[in-house]
C-alpha cells in the first residue's frame, strides 16, 4: 500500500458494539488493561435535547503528530509511504508526555514493560493490502479505510481539533440540534469534564513536582548569590541538584534510557529544560568552585538557569489545554523572581512578583479539591503576605519571609500538579455537549 492512510468514521452507522476493539486487541496482543482504540459515546446521559452518537478512535496518524513532534526521546517516526506514525519502543523512556499532547489519548502506558505503546494502523496487514484489523471487523460498516494524502481537518461535535491534522474523516447526517419544544426549557444537570484516562495528577507526578520546586530554589539561590558576589556551600547546592535529577528519574518507565531526554532539542520543551538544567547545574557548580570567577560569567549562569525555568514552564503548556498553565500563580520564572526578592530585599523585584503571584492565585475560580480551599489562607498569609511586608517595611526577617514563600510555594505548586487537565475526547465531548445544552435550539454549530 502506498498513499497515507485514512480512517473513515460513519456516525450513523456505528452502534457502539466495540467489535472493533476487540478485533484490534487479538491482532495485536494488546495487554491487559490497555486498549488502543476506545468507544467515546456523546452524550452518554442520552439527554432528549441532544443527538448521540459513538467516536471509535485509536491513533489518527496525524500528519503533523504532536507525539512526535514533543516526545523527547526521538522514539516516534513517520513513514512517508503510509504515513503511519510509528513508535519505537526501544528508544522509548516512558516519560509519557506524548500521552499529555495527544488530545485523542492514542499513546497508552505499558506499566509492565515501561513503554508506551500504540495503534500501529495494522502496518503488517497494511504491507498486504489488507484492512486493518478494526476496520475489517466491523459489522455495520461504520470504520473504513481510505487513502488520501491531504485529509480535510475535522470539525465536529466532540472530535478534538487542535491543528494536528488527524488522518480521519467523519461523515453522518444525523440531526445535531434539539427539535422544536412546545413547553419551556429546563435545566439539565451536564455531568463535569471527566480527567484523562489514568491521569491522577500530583499522584502521578509529584517526582516532578519536587525536582521543579528544587530546581526553582537552586537559580534563585546562585542569582541571588552572584547579585551580593556571596559564595554558596558547593557540597549542599550539589547535593540538592543531584537529588532532584535522581528523584525526577523515578518519573520515567525506564530510567536506564534517561540519557534520550536531550535527544530532541529542537521540537521538544522537555528536552530543553533537560538539556538546560544540566547546562545550568554543572556551570553553577564549576564557578562555585572558583570565587574569583568574574561576576559576568555568573549572570551568563543565571540567564541559563531562567532559560530553564522558561523552559519548565513551557513544558505544561499543552495546546488546547483545558487549564491555563502560563500565565499560573505557581509558574516557575515567577517564583525564582519571588525567592531572588525576598533574598536580595530588593522592593522593584519583590512588590510586582507577589503581587502578580496574588492576583493569579486569586483568579483561579476553583481549586482542584476541597482541600484546596483549607489551604489557601495558608498559601496566602504565610506564603505571600510576609513578602509583602518585608517589601513595604523591610522588619520582617529575611529568613522569615523566605519559609514563608517556600511553604506558600509548595501547596500552590501541589495545586498546580493537582489541577492539571489535558485535551481529551471525553472532556471535548463534555464541553461541547454542555454548551449545547445551554441554547438547545442553536445545536451544535453545525448543519443538521
Amino acid at each position: 500500500m502506498t498513499g497515507h492512510g485514512l480512517f473513515v468514521l460513519d456516525l450513523d452507522r456505528c452502534t457502539g458494539c466495540a467489535a472493533c476493539i476487540v478485533a484490534c486487541n487479538t491482532e495485536n496482543a494488546v495487554a491487559e488493561g490497555l486498549s488502543w482504540r476506545r468507544i467515546h459515546t456523546f452524550n452518554h446521559q442520552r439527554l432528549a435535547t441532544a443527538p448521540v452518537f459513538h467516536f471509535t478512535l485509536a491513533c489518527n496518524h496525524c500528519l503533523e503528530p504532536a507525539c512526535l513532534h514533543d516526545c523527547p526521546a526521538n522514539a516516534y517516526t513517520k513513514d512517508p509511504a503510509t504515513g503511519v506514525v510509528v513508535l519505537d519502543q526501544d528508544s522509548c523512556m516512558g516519560c509519557r508526555y506524548c500521552a499529555w499532547v495527544c488530545p485523542y489519548e492514542a499513546p497508552q502506558y505499558n506499566s509492565a514493560a515501561g513503554v508506551m505503546e500504540k495503534c500501529t494502523f495494522c502496518e503488517h496487514r497494511l504491507e498486504d493490502d489488507r484492512s486493518p484489523a478494526c476496520v475489517t471487523a466491523c459489522p455495520t460498516d461504520a470504520l473504513r479505510f481510505e487513502i488520501e494524502d491531504d485529509p480535510d481537518s475535522v470539525h465536529h461535535p466532540g472530535f478534538p481539533d487542535t491543528g494536528l491534522r488527524p488522518a480521519v474523516r467523519v461523515v453522518g447526517s444525523r440531526r445535531h440540534q434539539a427539535p422544536d419544544m412546545t413547553a419551556a426549557p429546563i435545566a439539565v444537570n451536564v455531568v463535569s469534564p471527566r480527567p484523562a484516562m489514568g491521569w491522577s495528577g500530583f499522584k502521578s507526578e509529584w517526582s516532578l513536582w519536587f525536582f521543579t520546586s528544587v530546581a526553582i530554589l537552586l537559580v534563585a539561590w546562585f542569582t541571588a548569590a552572584s547579585a551580593w558576589n556571596r559564595a554558596i556551600p558547593v557540597p549542599l547546592f550539589a547535593a540538592a541538584g543531584v537529588l532532584a535529577m535522581a528523584v525526577s528519574a523515578l518519573h520515567l518507565g525506564r530510567i536506564t534510557r534517561i540519557w534520550r531526554a536531550m535527544l530532541n532539542v529542537r521540537g521538544s520543551w522537555v528536552s530543553r529544560e533537560v538539556v538546560l538544567f544540566s547546562a545550568f547545574f554543572a556551570a553553577a557548580c564549576a564557578s562555585a568552585l572558583r570565587p574569583d570567577e568574574p561576576g559576568w560569567t555568573r549572570w551568563i549562569i543565571s540567564a541559563i538557569g531562567f532559560a530553564t525555568l522558561f523552559a519548565m514552564d513551557m513544558v505544561y503548556r499543552v495546546r488546547g489545554q483545558p487549564v491555563l498553565t502560563v500565565p499560573h500563580s505557581a509558574m516557575a520564572t515567577l517564583t525564582a523572581a519571588l525567592y531572588i526578592g525576598i533574598l536580595t530585599t530588593n522592593p522593584v523585584l519583590l512588590w510586582p512578583a507577589a503581587t502578580v503571584k496574588l492576583v493569579l492565585y486569586l483568579a483561579r475560580r476553583e481549586r482542584p479539591s476541597p482541600g484546596g480551599f483549607l489551604l489557601a489562607p495558608i498559601r496566602l498569609g504565610v506564603g505571600l503576605f510576609p513578602s509583602f511586608a518585608l517589601a513595604a517595611t523591610g522588619t520582617v526577617p529575611v529568613t522569615v519571609a523566605l519559609f514563608g514563600a517556600v511553604i506558600g510555594e509548595l501547596i500552590d505548586r501541589t495545586e498546580f500538579y493537582a489541577g492539571l487537565r489535558f485535551l481529551t475526547p471525553t472532556h471535548q465531548m463534555d464541553s461541547d455537549l454542555a454548551r449545547q445544552q445551554k441554547n438547545p435550539l442553536g445545536g451544535l454549530g453545525l448543519e443538521a
